[in-house]
């Protein structure tokens, strides 16, 4: 289907409906989706949908920098954002579902459905923050985090024991666009699904059935950005769903509106011409092998 990328790129599409200039740099390695950027004036709320991923985000507005780690709802939420007269310039990468960044020393579970300021919740090392505070160009902010990133990647330990079971998971869930079943994963993995499901939810805060289930809903967005299906009862197939009510339901639940209604705002708003996808990384490593 030509709506499905070779690899499932996890969204937040409130952050494009809701904002200005919305530019992202997909990158789809090192447990990297993409880097984004964005700009918004009015203290409105900003509205979250399930996508099973950690975000760092950093909030350029009155003269400093915040930065601030997200974990991921497991269902569609409306977070306040604090009072502001002037424009603010958001810069943020987001990793892969399930993915764990080395940057950080807490684990998914403590950040499940959350948002805390990042200082605290580093490594040792902080000094790239400091650089990162003083960039204002969009490539240059991702070649700070990115070296920060990579660096600390480096040193961390190889996952072993439950660690390693989980990430085994995740990768199958991933791989199944969320269709794979609990059983399935134990027939595979050797554990029962008793094991299976606590592990998980000690590791990540909720059960693997949940992330199925945010993974599959994931793979809905991206159809319904870019695949616009005529019937709604395709879509519930094509995504793996018993039928269309549960699809509609699951939806619902995940994206605060319909799948016909989400598909009107999706057509109303432009998402395809207002998301706008740039190329930094290809081209600056091409130029400096020229």
């Amino acid at each position: 289907m030509i709506w499905k990328k070779d690899k499932l790129r996890p969204t937040q599409p409130y952050f494009v409906f809701d904002t200005e200039d919305f530019f992202q740099e997909v990158y789809l390695q090192q447990g990297i989706s993409h880097f984004y950027t964005y700009r918004f004036r009015e203290a409105k709320a900003l509205r979250l949908v399930p996508d099973g991923c950690i975000d760092l985000f950093f909030d350029y507005g009155d003269g400093k920098m915040s930065g601030w780690a997200r974990g991921t709802p497991t269902a569609y939420k409306v977070e306040a954002r604090q009072e502001c007269n002037a424009w603010h310039d958001v810069f943020g990468v987001r990793f892969m579902p399930g993915v764990q960044p080395g940057l950080l020393n807490v684990t998914m579970k403590e950040l499940f459905d959350k948002c805390v300021p990042l200082e605290p919740i580093l490594g040792v090392d902080c000094s790239w923050l400091k650089a990162l505070s003083e960039e204002t160009d969009f490539y240059q902010r991702i070649r700070v985090l990115l070296d920060a990133y990579t660096k600390a990647e480096r040193k961390r330990e190889k996952p072993f024991g439950k660690s390693e079971l989980v990430l085994s998971i995740k990768q199958m869930v991933y791989d199944s666009d969320g269709k794979i079943k609990v059983s399935e994963l134990g027939g595979r993995t050797g554990y029962s699904e008793r094991y299976i499901n606590k592990v998980f939810i000690e590791k990540m805060g909720f059960s693997p059935k949940t992330f199925c289930k945010i993974i599959q809903f994931q793979r809905a967005l991206e159809f319904l950005n870019y695949g616009a299906p005529d019937k709604m009862t395709d879509a519930a197939v094509a995504l793996g769903y018993y039928d269309q009510p549960q699809f509609i339901r699951d939806f619902t639940r995940y994206a605060g509106i319909t799948p016909k209604n989400y598909l009107k705002l999706v057509e109303g708003k432009q998402y395809q011409a207002k998301i706008k996808d740039t190329n930094l990384l290809h081209e600056k490593k091409g130029n400096s092998s020229v």
